[in-house]
């Protein structure tokens, strides 16, 4: 049986979501039942998913979610979210990005890899899921704040404390895994949509002066289809501090927190799934 997994995004800003999305594409065991995408221009972030849907000839369902972290914090814009799709035409949603992880939550897996306004509302309203998996927190440095918690820390409170099962992959292992030119040219072989995210990785990395690319989303997508390439500690209270910072604390808890990845493998198996989703395989049917 396929696995039904709920996407929660920020897809436009950092390439990294765009490479989660092509991952499950990828990944024949998922079935991605839909897309909510969450923080800022979040219109603009799902007509982003709707073009990479139709450069693949894939179907999506997607919906837009929460535009203001529920914390009042401003919302970070790295400005060139879409530039490289182009003109991207405006398309009413019927359904809202909450509303829709309400709906088909159930039995579904939720990969959460943006800040967790979106979520945190479904959970207000009754979200029911087989689990969450977020990307954020760094679980070594009590003083470090990661983006994802820090932009809506009442939020993240919501959901890590909601007592649902959540697993949560940090940057203090995503960072254990970087994507350099190898993968991608890798990428740039794999039609049209693999040439426009492998722009957008240079660019990415020249923004920040860097030579390799972190794949902090489609890393914490493979603990979701992969779950033996990772450690994860015992289920554990959590807290998140106004700044952002988190711990894990005394108490009962159902947050397990990741604390090993298989670096080799996990490149190795998010480089193979992500070729797949861009259409490495259609790619070269056609050549």
């Amino acid at each position: 049986m396929p696995l039904p997994i709920l996407l929660d995004t920020d897809l436009g800003s950092d390439v990294d979501d765009e490479l989660a999305l092509a991952l499950l594409w990828g990944s024949p065991e998922a079935e991605l039942l839909g897309v909510t995408t969450t923080y800022g221009d979040v219109d603009l972030r799902a007509a982003i998913v709707r073009r990479m849907a139709e450069l693949t000839g894939r179907p999506v369902v997607v919906a837009p979610g929460e535009r203001a972290p529920l914390s009042g914090r401003d919302v970070w814009w790295a400005g060139i979210e879409g530039v490289a799709y182009g003109e991207l035409p405006a398309a009413a949603s019927t359904e809202r990005g909450a509303d829709l992880l309400v709906h088909r939550g159930r039995d579904a897996r939720l990969l959460a890899v943006a800040p967790l306004t979106t979520v945190a509302v479904a959970v207000e309203r009754g979200l029911v899921v087989a689990d969450i998996t977020v990307m954020g927190g760094d679980w070594t440095d009590p003083d470090a704040a990661e983006h994802n918690i820090a932009s809506d820390v009442v939020a993240a409170r919501r959901v890590l404390g909601s007592g649902l099962p959540v697993a949560v992959v940090g940057v203090d292992v995503t960072r254990r895994v970087r994507f350099g030119e190898e993968e991608i040219e890798r990428f740039a072989a794999c039609g049209e949509l693999g040439r426009i995210v492998a722009g957008e990785m240079r660019d990415w990395m020249a923004r920040w002066d860097e030579d390799f690319e972190v794949p902090h989303d489609p890393l914490t997508a493979l603990a979701v289809l992969q779950p033996e390439l990772f450690a994860f500690a015992p289920p554990a209270a959590v807290a998140v501090a106004d700044s952002g910072a988190v711990r894990v604390v005394d108490g009962p808890g159902s947050v397990r927190i990741a604390t090993d990845v298989d670096v080799e493998a996990a490149r190795t198996a998010m480089a193979d799934r992500i070729a797949a989703g861009l259409g490495e395989h259609q790619d070269r049917v056609a050549r």
